[in-house]
């Protein structure tokens, strides 16, 4: 397991090396931002360049798979002019789940309303509808365990944003928000911990209900 800022200390000057001024921008996001992460968290870069080329993906690959863990590497490559175009109601979370570490995100950004938070709450939640109503229909049985797992990841990072809608806070760690939170709300946020204690509690079908029932109430009160 890396020590993040160690590693995003050694990371920036291979990068700076290799694209010169044209590295715009490096943050991290993630557990290892949220100082949550596990043996077996990705660690989630976010890097801003002037343009980004097909050579240029080659070039970054080969940065991060040289780097300690670099296998675990993933996250957020792009131009920054594509950045500034990109929809709005997509980079509100984005942006508060990142941790500056070379140049500031903000600088960047489109300008976000509270409008395009809220469509992004929105859509989100019906995207996380489809998937667990689809799922729950046609998925194979040994599938569904790992979809439950990636559905209440994704409702987790959605709950930041409702949580913010409702109380104007956006927490930075999961156990922030967790304080914040009861009922169904907080049983979700658990489901994403991964806690065998808490997810033994309900049965599969029970999850599916319950988040699904969550996702319904996004969508017609955010």
């Amino acid at each position: 397991m890396i020590e993040a800022r160690t590693w995003m200390a050694e990371v920036l000057p291979r990068l700076q090396a290799a694209f010169g001024p044209r590295l715009r921008y490096l943050g991290l996001q993630g557990s290892y931002r949220r100082e949550e992460a596990t043996e077996t968290s990705d660690i989630d870069l976010v890097v801003l360049l002037d343009t980004v080329e097909l050579d240029d993906l080659d070039m970054y690959r080969g940065i991060v798979l040289a780097m300690p863990e670099g296998r675990k590497a993933c996250g957020f490559l792009c131009g920054v002019r594509e950045f500034s175009a990109w929809p709005p109601h997509e980079l509100f979370a984005f942006a508060k789940d990142t941790a500056d570490h070379f140049g500031r995100l903000e600088d960047f950004l489109p300008p976000v309303t509270r409008e395009d938070v809220r469509y992004g709450a929105k859509t989100g939640a019906s995207t996380l509808l489809h998937l667990l109503t689809h799922s729950y229909l046609y998925a194979d049985a040994e599938a569904r365990p790992t979809i439950l797992k990636e559905a209440c990841k994704s409702a987790f990072f959605l709950m930041l944003v409702v949580h913010y809608l409702d109380s104007g806070r956006f927490c930075a760690s999961k156990r922030e928000l967790l304080a914040e939170l009861d009922g169904a709300d907080r049983d979700i946020v658990e489901a994403s911990l991964e806690r065998p204690d808490r997810t033994a509690d309900r049965s599969e079908r029970e999850r599916f209900a319950m988040l699904l029932t969550w996702c319904r109430e996004v969508m017609r009160t955010a």
